[in-house]
C-alpha cells in the first residue's frame, strides 16, 4: 500500500477557469456596446458623430483582436462537423 507522500499533486485534474486561460477579459462586453452604437447610428440617419465614430472604431478593433485570439488559441471550428456513425461500429462487433 502506497503512502500519501508518493502522491503527485500535478497528476490530479485541475478545473480551468477563465483566468487560467489567459482570456482577454478587457474585450468581453464589446458586442452590447457596438449594438447600442449601431442603434444610435440608425436613429441619426445612418451617421455617427465624431466621438461615436471614434468609440465604434475602438470597439471594432477590440472585437477583431478578440476574434483573432480565438483563432490563435484554436477555439474556432474550421471546416465541416464530422459525425461518426455509432451504428456501424456496433454491427461490426456483433460479427
Amino acid at each position: 500500500m502506497e503512502t500519501s507522500s508518493s502522491f503527485n499533486a500535478t497528476n490530479s485534474p485541475k478545473k480551468i477557469t477563465l483566468f487560467d486561460m489567459n482570456f482577454p477579459t478587457d474585450t468581453v462586453n464589446v458586442l452590447p456596446h457596438m449594438q447600442e452604437l449601431r442603434q444610435k447610428w440608425r436613429e441619426q440617419d445612418f451617421r455617427f458623430t465624431k466621438e461615436q465614430q471614434e468609440e465604434y472604431d475602438m470597439l471594432l478593433s477590440a472585437r477583431k483582436e478578440r476574434v483573432k485570439w480565438f483563432y490563435e488559441t484554436g477555439r474556432v471550428q474550421v471546416g465541416p462537423k464530422v459525425i461518426k456513425k455509432v451504428e456501424d461500429t456496433q454491427e461490426d462487433q456483433d460479427d
